[in-house]
């Protein structure tokens, strides 16, 4: 294995940081320019744009932040906002997926900027800060001195990435079988297809959900260096499999500081 780790540049040093970052850099901030640009700011996309939001649309938004995790409509059925349970599953979904780049908290070792308030940013307005930090750090591959802050610990915690698939899990069945009077699963699907095609909020979900694919393993190798571990195919798994493939990886990696047993070809 560690004649694996020495074919990786050590991107501390500065001239391979110069190598390879200018051109990584530009094509991170054109991401996130296009994004922000494309999906909050534009009349490209369906619904109205985040300059001119109307009250029905943050209606939705508080509604679905009132039924998070489908704490309330379990708990309090009567109470809680009636809404598409598709929708309300998605809405999950994104939230959960950007849950799963707190296990990443450790990437905020020596930074300029702290990570904390891009991970919070990240579960409120997914990549307006996901792909932000992404642009701002510098990359970071020495493994941390001990001790671990809070944040950190939850991060390195193998209960983080459990906790979000179950909640992924749940997401899809209560897509599929909650509130029973929208339908069967065809019906739901189509009204969620159908208000994608004329809602801002909607759309910029399944945006999001592409947009998390293809940078969800951003952090990756940086994190591996990191613990002197490389294994291939996890980080192909990583890079193919949306969300699932995360957490995959979150629960795969060693942890800090242990020494992997063995080389993975």
């Amino acid at each position: 294995m560690a004649e694996e780790l020495e074919k990786l540049p050590n991107l501390s040093q500065p001239e391979n940081r110069k190598k390879r970052f200018p051109m990584t850099k530009l094509w991170l901030w054109g991401a996130w320019l296009f994004y922000v640009g494309y999906v909050l700011l534009s009349d490209f996309p369906p619904g109205e744009s985040l300059l001119h939001t109307q009250l029905k649309t943050l209606q939705t938004a508080m509604d679905l932040s009132l039924n998070f995790w489908f704490i309330m409509p379990l708990l309090f059925p009567k109470l809680s906002p009636v809404l598409n349970p598709a929708l309300e599953g998605l809405f999950n979904i994104v939230v959960a997926w950007g849950l799963l780049f707190w296990g990443f908290a450790i990437d905020g070792r020596g930074q300029r900027f702290p990570i904390a308030p891009f991970l919070i940013g990240t579960a409120f307005l997914t990549n307006v800060f996901y792909l932000l930090w992404l642009c701002v750090r510098q990359p970071s591959q020495e493994p941390p001195a001990p001790p671990l802050s809070p944040l950190e610990k939850v991060g390195e915690s193998r209960m983080l990435p459990i906790a979000v698939l179950v909640v992924v899990v749940a997401a899809l069945v209560w897509a599929g079988v909650a509130r029973p009077e929208f339908g069967n699963l065809s019906d739901r699907s189509m009204a969620l297809i159908e208000l994608a095609r004329r809602d801002r909020l909607t759309y910029s979900f399944g945006v999001d959900l592409l947009v998390f694919w293809l940078f969800q393993a951003a952090l990756v190798k940086d994190d591996m260096v990191r613990r002197q571990w490389q294994e291939p195919l996890t980080l192909w798994v990583t890079r193919l499999v949306p969300l699932f493939g995360l957490g995959f990886y979150l629960l795969r990696r060693p942890p800090l500081g242990q020494k992997p047993l063995k080389a993975v070809a």
